[in-house]
């Protein structure tokens, strides 16, 4: 039987035949893993029994959508059907040579369980068709025309529920619309995640952690981008960098060279660095950042984003160099600036409030530029380069890595995540808000720390993402770093480094 799958998700466009089973999701746990992070780790199985094709849902959070319709259980496929899962995965079946029907699945017998055993088989000619049967239109496509409206208003019935959710729990000064937000210890100061929205979480795989909390923003568009060029001094001057510079790093990272690229492209070698310790590690530096007199505490909101660059805690890259590029900021508004709290949700901040002052001062001279926060665009353009900021001994560390490539290459590194707010994060989880509890004084998220960074490898060949491993592994060796090679959902080397210098007394 010739049963192929169409895959559409992001990036990834790809066929895949169907002998027996397969399974789909964003980790290692499925047997095709996609960038898609509303995926949970294996959220959808294909499967072969007695010659007809299920589709069955493993149980995902956001579900197996055919043909407009979540389903339960398993479900019969005919050849023109169409699946959506996840956030951005579409799955076109093919059956032999069958003209495609785009007609919703009858059910299995057996609903529970993919491994059905009974299957049902389409109901011959000569016998009436009950009320759950389908069969192939004829005549005029009256049928199609009713089932097209219908995922239309299905479709906006779900875009409109997506943006209700985002915006869940965002109040005013009165508490009014505000939805009830998740428990929290008072004094808590670093939030862990204990729900993961993607579904099946394991609290001390760090590949989960960060797949969960570091969900992938928007490919950064260069048009949104505004020219930097008011920096004056020394440090400021590097930060004045154009739109069309950025556009044509971007570009550069991204050519099409020989060899094969992609997550596990045939040659890669992993060394035992990048594979190893690195929960350990990153748990106890991160620990570590929220004892002591001076504790750490994690940006909620844009404003706090903004007071830690006041002080200096954090420093501002520039967006683009010869030898890499930041890929941050392409989810970021342009609405007015909120603030965020897990005991009080999101609220507007009012002029004359600490925050607001906060983002004033820096709108009045940003490294030499000044916005208006009562301008769209502007308060997009700060938003943007709030993300372009990390720990100052991360800076170092990353140009080091960025020019040893560029050295080898001659493109740039494509870097795409530095420091979110809890906020921004949030935003990126928009459909699962309310799964973002707190557990007392728990360590924190590697990339609301400061102190991560994660550089893209989907479009590099073997012999590119080997180099930059045996560097990582260098440099995880000489004490600098902890490095991680991520599959999946981002599909980057995540780099930690260590806030104090010091690698952990393990």
């Amino acid at each position: 039987m010739n049963v192929k799958l169409q895959i559409e998700s992001g990036y990834d466009k790809r066929e895949v035949a169907v002998d027996n089973e397969i399974s789909i999701g964003r980790s290692d746990a499925s047997d095709i893993v996609l960038g898609d992070g509303g995926l949970s780790r294996k959220n959808t199985s294909f499967f072969l029994d007695e010659g007809e094709l299920f589709v069955a849902d493993e149980n995902s959070l956001n579900g197996t959508i055919l043909n407009g319709e979540k389903i339960s259980g398993a479900r019969q496929l005919r050849s023109g059907d169409v699946i959506k899962i996840g956030s951005q995965t579409t799955i076109r079946v093919q059956i032999g040579d069958a003209a495609p029907s785009y007609a919703s699945s009858t059910p299995a017998v057996n609903t529970q369980t993919p491994n059905v055993q009974t299957a049902v088989n389409p109901a011959p000619a000569s016998v009436p068709i009950s009320s759950n049967q389908v069969t192939q239109p004829k005549g005029p496509p009256i049928m199609l025309i009713a089932a097209g409206a219908m995922t239309v208003f299905i479709l906006l019935l779900g875009a409109v529920a997506l943006i209700a959710v985002a915006y869940s729990g965002r109040g005013n000064s009165n508490g009014g619309g505000t939805a009830t937000p998740p428990p929290i210890q008072a004094g808590a100061l670093i939030p862990v995640r204990v729900i993961d929205p993607l579904g099946g979480e394991d609290e001390d795989d760090l590949d989960d952690l960060i797949a969960s909390w570091e969900v992938a923003e928007e490919e950064l568009k260069t048009d949104s981008v505004a020219d930097i060029t008011g920096g004056v001094t020394t440090d400021d001057k590097e930060l004045n960098v154009s739109a069309a510079f950025i556009d044509e790093r971007k570009k550069k990272a991204l050519e099409p060279r020989p060899g094969e690229a992609g997550i596990r492209p045939a040659g890669l070698n992993v060394p035992t660095e990048l594979c190893g310790d690195g929960v350990i590690k990153q748990k106890a530096k991160l620990a570590s950042m929220i004892v002591g007199s001076n504790p750490y505490r994690q940006p909620m909101d844009f404003a706090e984003l903004a007071e830690k660059r006041l002080k200096k805690e954090l420093i501002e890259m520039p967006g683009a160099t010869n030898s890499f590029y930041l890929d941050v900021g392409g989810s970021a508004q342009d609405k007015p600036f909120s603030s965020f709290s897990f005991k009080d949700g999101i609220a507007d901040i009012q002029a004359g409030s600490p925050k607001y002052d906060i983002l004033s001062k820096l709108a009045s001279n940003f490294a030499g530029q000044k916005y208006d926060l009562n301008n769209p665009v502007d308060r997009k353009q700060m938003r943007m380069r709030l993300l372009r900021m990390f720990q100052p001994r991360a800076k170092p560390i990353l140009k080091e890595l960025a020019e040893a490539y560029f050295g080898k290459f001659g493109r740039p590194l494509r870097v795409t995540s530095l420091t979110r707010s809890m906020d921004y994060q949030i935003l990126l989880n928009a459909t699962n808000a309310n799964s973002f509890k707190v557990r007392g004084e728990g360590s924190l998220p590697p990339h609301t720390s400061g102190c991560a960074f994660d550089l893209a490898r989907k479009h590099m060949p073997a012999d590119e993402q080997n180099f930059v491993m045996a560097k990582l592994a260098e440099m995880e060796r000489a004490g600098k770093l902890d490095a991680l090679i991520e599959y999946g959902v981002n599909a980057c080397f995540h780099v930690f480094i260590y806030w104090d210098g010091k690698p952990p007394n393990m």
